[in-house]
């Protein structure tokens, strides 16, 4: 089901559904099943007059072109929502990890679904997120996928006051610089993916805090060393190396 109210770009790309019709039909011209495209993610939901229907999470421009070239089977990977806010949370994360680029008004929609999905506090003491303790800015800045920690507190302080107030109460050290400092040094193109790689490698540095096992830990040590050494060898060598 393509719901409206999940999809939170503002319309649909026309480009980027012609290059996915595109290469769907180059890697099987005349199969009637999507293959050579990671597995859209969806939601199960209720539809009257319907058993079972499936709102679609993230995968929207996939589903479109299949539907365009007459598909008839897509994979799809079912994922458990508690809500619609969930349900509106997981489709706006999905577009800013990945995919294009989302503009400004779409990020900030992203954010608010975020707030509805109280996904900017920790789990409470019975797991549920009401009563849990708020999430730093900087916490906040990589579960949205890298937005800087300032702008976060610029929209929480507009969108979510009362929380911007018992955040700054908690939290002084996120504070300490979060004025809007206007940028006037020379352009970098390399400044997206790097800011979005140190995200990345953030959220890793948390996720492992969760991890016990040695052979687990381990695991994710040797894929570090791993980014490492692709760095260093693509790292360009400079005067100071002589």
């Amino acid at each position: 089901m393509f719901d409206v109210d999940t999809q939170i770009r503002e319309k649909t790309k026309p480009d980027l559904v012609r290059r996915y019709r595109q290469a769907m039909a180059e890697y099987d011209p005349s199969g009637q099943t999507v293959v050579g495209f990671p597995a859209i993610e969806v939601a199960e939901a209720q539809a009257k007059g319907a058993k079972k229907v499936y709102t679609i999470i993230d995968g929207w421009h996939r589903a479109t072109a299949a539907l365009e070239l007459g598909k008839e089977l897509i994979e799809a990977k079912v994922v458990t929502v508690t809500g619609t806010e969930e349900l509106l949370w997981l489709a706006s994360r999905a577009n800013l990890l990945h995919g294009e680029k989302l503009s400004p008004k779409e990020k900030r929609m992203a954010f608010r679904n975020y707030l509805k999905a109280k996904q900017h506090r920790h789990p409470g003491p019975r797991g549920g997120r009401a009563n849990g303790k708020i999430k730093s800015a900087r916490e906040m800045a990589i579960d949205l996928g890298g937005i800087a920690h300032k702008t976060v507190l610029k929209w929480l302080k507009a969108d979510a006051p009362m929380t911007y107030q018992q955040l700054q109460r908690e939290r002084t050290e996120d504070f300490a610089d979060a004025s809007d400092d206007t940028f006037d040094g020379p352009y970098n193109p390399d400044a997206r993916h790097r800011d979005a790689a140190i995200g990345y490698l953030q959220e890793a540095a948390l996720r492992a805090r969760a991890v016990k096992g040695r052979d687990d830990l381990q695991a994710i040590l040797t894929e570090l060393n791993g980014v490492e050494k692709e760095i260093l060898k693509r790292l360009p060598v400079s005067a100071d190396d002589f």
